[in-house]
């Protein structure tokens, strides 16, 4: 069990960050015209949680007061939530009372390193997902909701220790203590919301998680 438990909440981890899509290199930068054909097939539409990013990253800005240092660091956080340049961004963005053309000229697109680095996303992001995949299909009231949101909040605050994100070497933590954590914060849930609803909260939990493989798949019996 141990090398499969393992194996399942790495692969479970990584599986968060490519939903939030914070993979560095995927870019936020405007058309360049020499790359036009190559962009052409990869206009975006937006998810709900990255609509539900946008606004969030900006909602910690003054966009009357906007500086260059400060659009730099917007563009930054675009590019790890993988969120590109197109039409549903610039809307997404006016929407949240900022000015596309306003960032893109504060602090102009760069060229950056294409090598592939996984960043963690934050407690705040990783909620969201939580918000999307598990509060709202299990419709709970607005104290169920609080425990729900503050049982996976502690949950992802004590797995960040353990998987010490600034290491490039992302090594997996013990079994035992995720296996800790896990139960901790299931069992945080099961008290917030009704008997009848945990079954569900467990599938829909489990539904976050990326499906095995089908081993064996074409061969014949």
């Amino acid at each position: 069990m141990g090398n499969h438990f393992l194996k399942k909440i790495a692969v479970s981890i990584l599986t968060i960050l490519m939903l939030m899509g914070l993979i560095r290199g995927m870019g936020f930068s405007q058309d360049n015209k020499n790359s036009k054909q190559k962009h052409r097939g990869n206009s975006q539409t937006l998810t709900a949680e990255q609509t539900a990013l946008i606004k969030t990253i900006l909602s910690k800005y003054n966009a009357s007061t906007l500086t260059a240092d400060e659009a730099k660091a917007i563009h930054e956080k675009f590019r790890e939530a993988g969120i590109h340049a197109g039409p549903e961004s610039k809307d997404a963005i006016i929407a949240a009372g900022f000015d596309p053309e306003k960032l893109r000229t504060l602090a102009p697109p760069q060229i950056h390193d294409r090598k592939e680095e996984i960043i963690p996303p934050t407690i705040e992001e990783r909620l969201i997902i939580v918000e999307n995949k598990i509060i709202k299909p299990l419709s709970l009231n607005t104290v169920q909701k609080e425990k729900v949101n503050t049982a996976f909040k502690d949950f992802y605050t004590e797995m960040d220790k353990l998987m010490d994100h600034p290491s490039k070497t992302h090594s997996m933590p013990e079994e035992s203590k995720v296996e800790a954590l896990v139960k901790i914060r299931n069992d945080k849930v099961k008290q917030a919301i009704p008997d009848t609803l945990f079954p569900k909260y467990l599938e829909f939990e489990e539904a976050t998680h990326p499906k095995k493989p089908v081993e064996g798949r074409g061969r014949s019996k």
